[in-house]
């Protein structure tokens, strides 16, 4: 079996809890505090202009600026999480741990994001149409198109490339990947529901908020770590080198 479950795991721990790591960890609460602010803000407005004043005072995290403006925050944070999203890809695929990768932050930036957007919105599509078949099939999409975006994003592949080289890619190591994931999946389930219910036992106010925001990025930032590792993983174990040209190799010059 090509792909290591409990070396995925492991390593994809280590280059999380690494320089580079916290740098983009760091990133990711900080926008994660502010989307929250700006989510927190609107609901607080809407609640206020409602007659229901009391509720918006004891909700925490909010900024006296107008709808517009607390919407346009969250367009602006959209744009500002996908960009993170793909330097966090290069660098977890580079294995790079102590500095960012050379392209991490400029390298086709635009195109990969165009890519990473509609590729993600086809790639929704898939697994929603395959779980309303009974399930498996929606299963079996999210498993064999997963590296979509690390193709995307580490290899300058458009989207319907990537899909075909992820769905080539996972051949031969479908349940074992699914295990994985599976593993991930429900650990993060539980730790963010223990988390949820012991916060406001523990905490109080606004603080009882705190660790739930904070293990949002971390449960998302060591995903795409486990992501990362599995497809470097299983690209190397095919004998491709990052880059290598596929049968039908499309880059990103056109969608």
């Amino acid at each position: 079996m090509a792909l290591q479950i409990g070396s995925a795991l492991e390593e994809a721990g280590y280059r999380l809890f690494s320089r580079t790591g916290g740098i983009l960890l760091a990133a990711f609460l900080a926008l994660i505090v502010s989307l929250q602010a700006l989510l927190n803000t609107i609901l607080a407005t809407t609640v206020t202009r409602m007659g229901y004043g009391e509720v918006t005072a004891a909700m925490p995290l909010t900024f006296d600026i107008p709808l517009t403006v607390a919407g346009a925050g969250i367009a602006v944070s959209s744009v500002i999480s996908l960009y993170l999203t793909i330097v966090s890809f290069r660098t977890f695929v580079a294995g790079a741990r102590t500095s960012f990768p050379e392209g991490a932050f400029t390298r086709n930036v635009p195109l990969a994001m165009v890519n990473v957007l509609v590729g993600g919105l086809v790639y929704g599509l898939l697994v929603f149409i395959g779980s309303i078949l009974l399930i498996i099939p929606g299963i079996f999409a999210y498993v064999v198109f997963i590296f979509m975006a690390p193709y995307i994003i580490a290899e300058d592949r458009n989207f319907i490339a990537a899909l075909k080289e992820s769905y080539r890619l996972t051949e031969g190591d479908r349940i074992a990947l699914f295990g994985l994931l599976f593993i991930v999946v429900v650990a993060a389930g539980l730790l963010g529901g223990v988390i949820g219910l012991l916060s406001p036992l523990v905490l109080s106010g606004p603080a009882s908020q705190l660790p739930t925001i904070v293990l949002q990025p971390l449960l998302s930032l060591y995903s795409t770590a486990v992501i990362a590792v599995a497809f470097e993983q299983l690209r190397e174990s095919g004998g491709r080198p990052p880059s290598a040209p596929s049968e039908d190799d499309t880059t990103m010059s056109a969608l």
